[in-house]
């Protein structure tokens, strides 16, 4: 199995050839956001992580697309977490653990 420590997930670009897009994405608007489908293997651990994770929707997406390439989200991560928005209880409810350094 390959190791490759970044999978970048973007907002979707206009090359969207070799990319499985997920969305639209709330937080962008209409937006979708991608990943390279050759970014993980069937089967390899994923750890999404972000900076900030407020009404939830790019981190879920991100996990969703990393499920989707077969990769098992062994738990989210963020540096911020703002609960009132509801991101975090958003992420718990799909499934995911979430792990965040602080809450304000």
């Amino acid at each position: 199995m390959r190791c490759r420590p970044h999978y970048p997930i973007q907002r979707r670009s206009l090359r969207a050839s070799g990319r499985f897009p997920i969305g639209p994405n709330p937080e962008y608007g209409e937006a979708e956001v991608e990943i390279h489908t050759d970014a993980i293997e069937p089967g390899a651990r994923a750890l999404p992580i972000d900076d900030l994770i407020a009404t939830g929707g790019t981190m879920l997406a991100a996990a969703h697309l990393r499920t989707r390439l077969g990769a098992t989200v062994v738990e989210t991560a963020a540096i911020i977490d703002l609960p009132a928005l509801g991101g975090s209880a958003r992420l718990r409810a799909a499934g995911f653990s979430v792990f965040t350094l602080y809450a304000f």
